[in-house]
C-alpha cells in the first residue's frame, strides 16, 4: 500500500485524524463526516507507515454489518493481511471460548431467545410483563450488576421501574438462576465473564494485551459500562488506542450506554489526541441546519457544516390524523423516482414499532414494495427454533437438506406456475436451511443449541441489498443513510416520547430526531398529525422555529410534458447498477444521483476533468476515468442522445 495514495482524497480534518503521530487518539465525528473512511484508513496507513502490525490489529464496533464494512473497505484498500474487526460480542466470545477450552472448563452456549428464557423466569411473578423487566435487565447486565448489586445502584441512578426496585432483583435472581440451570449464559454474560477473567489472571490479560496490541473503537459514544472496562483492561500498559465516535450520536441511554467517555475523553484519557470533523459530507446544507435546530434544543451543540451544494427545503406534511398520515406518505412515495424507491433508497422512520404496521399495510394497498425488520415472532425465528430442536450435527444437516429439496419440490413438472402460497410459505425455512449448512461448514460438529447461538451472534437473516421502501425506528435507522427521509410523527408525545420525563432523557430524544433526519442524503420530509388515536397532538417542541416548506395534500393537475431521454445519463445509470451489483453495495453508494448528472452534463475524457466533474477523489477518478469515458463515447452515439442531437445540429 501507498501511505500518501491513502489519504490523497481526504479533507484537511481527515487527514489530520488518519496521520496523528500520538496512538492514543479520540476522534469526534459528525454526522456524514466519514468516520469510517477515517477508521479504515488509520488501520492501512499505519500498517503501510510499519507503525503497527495487521495481525496484532482489533477493530470493534457495534453491528455485524458495521464490521463487515471494515473488513470490506480494508480490503478495497490493498490490506493483504487480516485485521480482526467484529462486534464486542463476538469478539470476547472468542476469547472466552478459547479460555474456556484453555481452562478445561465448559464450552460456552449462548442463549439465542433471551426473551423466552425471561419468561419463564418470571412465571412466578403474578402481574408482571416481559417489556416492564426487559430494559431493568439489560441496565443491570450492561454494568456487570447481579441480582444483589442491582437495587443500591438502582436507587442510587434514580432508577424507577414500573414493578419496583426490588421486584426488579428478584426477576434477576430468577433469571440467573435458570441460566444456570439451563447452562447457558447471554451477551452480557459474555462481556461480563470475559472482563472477569482478564482482571483475575494478569497473564492472560497480558496474552490478550498482546494480541490486540492496536485497537480501534467505533461508534464510542455508545460504550456502556461493561465495554469501558475490557477498553480500560486491553489498553493497559499500552494505551494505543483510537476511539471514533460521536456525543451527538448517543442515543442508547436507554439501554446502559454511557457516552462519558467521549464527552469527558480529556479527563478519562491524560495526554489524548482529539481530533474533530465537523464537515458533513453526506447531507445538504438543509438537511445539516434543520438537524443542527434540533439538537440545540437538547443541549450546546459544536459548529457543524455541510460540504454539499444546496438541496431542496426540508418539507413538512401536517396530516389530519394517522390514517391520513399514512395515506399522504404513500402518495408522495408513489409519485417519487421510481428508481430511488426501487434500488432501496427511501426510507420512512418512526419513534416506535407500533407505527410501522399501519404505514407499512397502506403502503402495499398503494402498490409501494416495502422492507421492514424482523421481530421476535417473525417466521424466520421460528424456522431457527424449529431447526435447532434437531439437536445433532446429523439431524441438522439432515434436516436442512430434506428442506432445500421439500423447496425445489414445489416447482410443479407440468409446465404451470409453481403455487405461490406454498413457495411462501416455505422461503423461511429454505433460508434458514441455507444458513445451517452455511453454519456446518464453519462447525462440522456443531449442534442445534450451537446453531442458535450462531445465529444470535451473526445475524445472518437481514439483506440490505434488497429493493423497496425501508421501514424502521430512529434507533434501528442508526447508522444508516438514504437519498430520502420521511420521519413520521414529529409531533407531541412520539418526539419526544412520553416516557422521557427526566432533562437528560428528553436531551436524548433531541439526539434521536437529529439521527433520525441526517440519514437523508439529499431530501428530508418530517411528517406528524393533528390527532392520534382520536388525540389531538401538538408538533414536537424540538422542530419548534424550525422553517419547514408546506408540502401540498395534492398536486394540482397538469399537463405531462414528455422530455427525450439523456441517452448518457441513462448509460451511467446502466453502469452504476452493474457496478454495484459486482461490488455488493448499493447504486448510491458507489456514486451519486447528483454525481451521474454532472458527469452526464461534463462529459468528462480525464482523471483530471471527472474530478472536477464530480466529488470522487484522486484515487477513485483515476480508476474510474478510462471506464467512464468509454460509457459517454458509446453512449453519446445512440440515438435519443440529446448530446449527439446538439452536436449534429
Amino acid at each position: 500500500m501507498d501511505a500518501e495514495a491513502l489519504i490523497e482524497d481526504l479533507d484537511a480534518d481527515q487527514r489530520a485524524a488518519v496521520t496523528v503521530p500520538s496512538h492514543l487518539v479520540a476522534v469526534i465525528a459528525g454526522a456524514g463526516s466519514g468516520k469510517t473512511r477515517v477508521l479504515t484508513r488509520r488501520i492501512a496507513h499505519r500498517i503501510a507507515t510499519g507503525s503497527a502490525d495487521a495481525r496484532h490489529t482489533l477493530a470493534l464496533t457495534f453491528t455485524r454489518e458495521a464490521a463487515g464494512e471494515l473488513r470490506r473497505r480494508l480490503r478495497r484498500l490493498g490490506l493483504t493481511d487480516p485485521v480482526e474487526a467484529g462486534t464486542f460480542h463476538s469478539v470476547m466470545l472468542g476469547v472466552l471460548r478459547q479460555r474456556r477450552a484453555d481452562t478445561d472448563r465448559p464450552p460456552v452456549n449462548v442463549l439465542a431467545d433471551r426473551r423466552r428464557l425471561l419468561r419463564d423466569a418470571m412465571s412466578s411473578a403474578r402481574g408482571r410483563r416481559v417489556d416492564d423487566v426487559l430494559a431493568e435487565v439489560d441496565w443491570a447486565g450492561a454494568r456487570g450488576l447481579t441480582a444483589a448489586d442491582y437495587p443500591s445502584a438502582a436507587r442510587a441512578a434514580g432508577r424507577r421501574p414500573p414493578t419496583g426496585v426490588d421486584g426488579i432483583a428478584e426477576v434477576l435472581a430468577s433469571y440467573a438462576t435458570e441460566k444456570r440451570r439451563r447452562g447457558v449464559v447471554d451477551f452480557d454474560d459474555v462481556l461480563a465473564e470475559t472482563l472477569r477473567e482478564l482482571r483475575r489472571d494478569n497473564g492472560f490479560a497480558d496474552a490478550t494485551r498482546w494480541r490486540f496490541r492496536h485497537l480501534l473503537v467505533d461508534e464510542a459514544q455508545d460504550l456502556n459500562p461493561l465495554q469501558h472496562g475490557l477498553i480500560d483492561v486491553l489498553r493497559h500498559g499500552r494505551d494505543d488506542l483510537f476511539l471514533v465516535g460521536d456525543p451527538a450520536q448517543a442515543i442508547y441511554g436507554f439501554n446502559g450506554a454511557d457516552p462519558s467517555l467521549l464527552i469527558e475523553v480529556d479527563d478519562r484519557f491524560p495526554g489524548i489526541e482529539v481530533v474533530r470533523l465537523p464537515r458533513n459530507h453526506r447531507c445538504t446544507p438543509q438537511i445539516v441546519d434543520a438537524g443542527v435546530h434540533v439538537l440545540r434544543r437538547g443541549g450546546p451543540v459544536e459548529a457543524l457544516a455541510s460540504e454539499r451544494g444546496d438541496g431542496p427545503a426540508v418539507e413538512e406534511i401536517v396530516a389530519d390524523d394517522e390514517a391520513d398520515e399514512a395515506t399522504r406518505i404513500a402518495r408522495l412515495l408513489s409519485r417519487h423516482d421510481p428508481h430511488v424507491v426501487r434500488s432501496g433508497q427511501a426510507a420512512v422512520l418512526a419513534r416506535t414499532h407500533a407505527q410501522l404496521r399501519p404505514l407499512a399495510d397502506t403502503l402495499r394497498r398503494a402498490g409501494i414494495p416495502v422492507r421492514t425488520g424482523r421481530t421476535a415472532d417473525s417466521p424466520i425465528d421460528a424456522a431457527v427454533r424449529t431447526a435447532a430442536y434437531n439437536g445433532s450435527a446429523g439431524r441438522l444437516r439432515a434436516w436442512a437438506h430434506d428442506t432445500l429439496e421439500a423447496d425445489i419440490a414445489l416447482e410443479p413438472d407440468d409446465g404451470t406456475a409453481p403455487d405461490p402460497s406454498g413457495r411462501a410459505a416455505a422461503e423461511p425455512e429454505r433460508r434458514v436451511a441455507a444458513a445451517v449448512l452455511d453454519f456446518l461448514r464453519e462447525r462440522p460438529h456443531g449442534d442445534g443449541a450451537g446453531f442458535r447461538s450462531w445465529v444470535a451472534t451473526t445475524n445472518p437473516f437481514d439483506d440490505p441489498d434488497d429493493g423497496g421502501v425501508e421501514l424502521l425506528t430512529f434507533h434501528a435507522a442508526k447508522g444508516r443513510e438514504w437519498h430520502l427521509v420521511i420521519v413520521s410523527g414529529v409531533e407531541s408525545s412520539l418526539v419526544p416520547h412520553r416516557s422521557a420525563t427526566t432533562a437528560a432523557e428528553r436531551a436524548e430524544e433531541a439526539r434521536l430526531l437529529y439521527v433520525a433526519m441526517t440519514r437523508a442524503t439529499d431530501q428530508l420530509v418530517l411528517t406528524r398529525a393533528a390527532r392520534r388515536g382520536g388525540y389531538r397532538r401538538a408538533p414536537s417542541p424540538f422542530v419548534e422555529g424550525l422553517e419547514l416548506g408546506e408540502r401540498p395534500a395534492a398536486a394540482p393537475p397538469s399537463r405531462t410534458v414528455r422530455r427525450r431521454p439523456d441517452a448518457v445519463l441513462a448509460a451511467l445509470h446502466r453502469w452504476r447498477d452493474d457496478a454495484a451489483r459486482r461490488n455488493g453495495v448499493l447504486p448510491v453508494q458507489l456514486m451519486s444521483d447528483r454525481d451521474l448528472a454532472s458527469i452526464a452534463a461534463a462529459r468528462p475524457r480525464t482523471a483530471e476533468e471527472l474530478q472536477d466533474a464530480s466529488s470522487v477523489g484522486p484515487i477513485t477518478a483515476r480508476r474510474l476515468a478510462p471506464e467512464l469515458a468509454a460509457v459517454i463515447e458509446r453512449a453519446a452515439g445512440e440515438p435519443g442522445s440529446t448530446g449527439a442531437a446538439s452536436r449534429s445540429g
